[in-house]
């Protein structure tokens, strides 16, 4: 079993990502800044909770001084959501990041996975690879970008092994309230048409529980190195992801499609080519989309 330090395990990816490896038997450092998050409370029993901000690089060497960690899983990430996408606390992300990959060579760590994302490809409009072009159109994917880049380079240089998980939107319970598909189904549970766009735009969910999983086969095979992609590989309809939630959570509710129009840069097809990391660690996707909508609605009501 390994030794493994997650970042923003406070957060709906490190929060899976850590519970797995601890169920896995692994030992499991989670690094969070608010030990008393609600994700964090539920990690409390099977990992050590180790308080300390990425800003603060002190604390965080000091932190895998004290974990010694064989594995680092880089999940932390400020501003992934709205206007924060475009702000300059991406330009800090990059810099913690590189410094926790500088601390963890520094402290003995053999390998080093960060989670990228979608955005580092910019609009394609189609099915894409990992050898894809690079072409962000928000600073939030140009410094996920900049970010994988530099850590590569350096890890390189230091002959520590290396992956980077371009993420394509993860869901599942737990998830954040404000995404969509928790959002629509948390409406369509109370009986509200939720308002949308056309919903023609083809989009590619992971599960969080498969989402974990692939971060985890990532890290545990030594010979994944370089950039993956990491999704479900199969795009649908928003409309008929919608349509599916109002199925499951209340079937007679009427909806109306097209009251919100598409933004300037509204990307019309998002998938992700998988092959790749399934052909080097083995894992694959296992929840599809109509499957995994069950276990968002099921928990919703659960805790309503």
């Amino acid at each position: 079993m390994s030794r493994i330090l997650v970042t923003g395990a406070g957060g709906f990816v490190g929060a899976a990502v850590a519970g797995l490896a601890a169920r896995r038997g692994h030992q499991v450092t989670a690094l969070v800044r608010n030990p008393s998050a609600p994700r964090v409370v539920e990690l409390a029993d099977r990992c050590d909770i180790t308080v300390a901000d990425l800003a603060h690089g002190e604390a965080v060497r000091d932190a895998l001084v004290q974990a010694r960690p064989d594995i680092i899983i880089h999940s932390a990430w400020e501003g992934v959501g709205g206007p924060a996408r475009a702000s300059d606390v991406q330009l800090d992300n990059i810099r913690t990041t590189v410094a926790l990959l500088d601390a963890a060579i520094a402290t003995g760590a053999s390998r080093f996975v960060g989670i990228g994302s979608q955005a580092e490809y910019g609009r394609h409009d189609r099915r894409i690879d990992e050898t894809a072009p690079t072409e962000p159109f928000l600073l939030y994917g140009a410094a996920k970008l900049s970010a994988c880049h530099l850590t590569r380079q350096r890890a390189s240089d230091a002959g520590i092994g290396f992956a980077w998980l371009r993420l394509f939107s993860p869901y599942g319970p737990g998830d954040n309230p404000n995404w969509l598909i928790p959002s629509v189904a948390t409406q369509i549970l109370t009986g509200t048409a939720p308002r949308t766009s056309a919903g023609t735009q083809k989009w590619d969910y992971l599960h969080i529980a498969d989402t974990a999983e692939g971060v985890m086969a990532a890290a545990l095979t030594d010979s994944a190195q370089g950039v993956f992609n990491l999704s479900s590989g199969r795009a649908i309809t928003v409309r008929t992801i919608v349509e599916h939630i109002r199925d499951l959570a209340c079937p007679a509710l009427p909806l109306t499609f097209g009251e919100i129009p598409f933004g300037p840069n509204q990307i019309m097809h998002l998938e992700g080519d998988c092959t790749r990391l399934a052909a080097a660690t083995g894992w694959a996707p296992r929840i599809a989309i109509e499957d995994g909508l069950v276990t968002v609605v099921d928990a919703l009501r659960q805790a309503a």
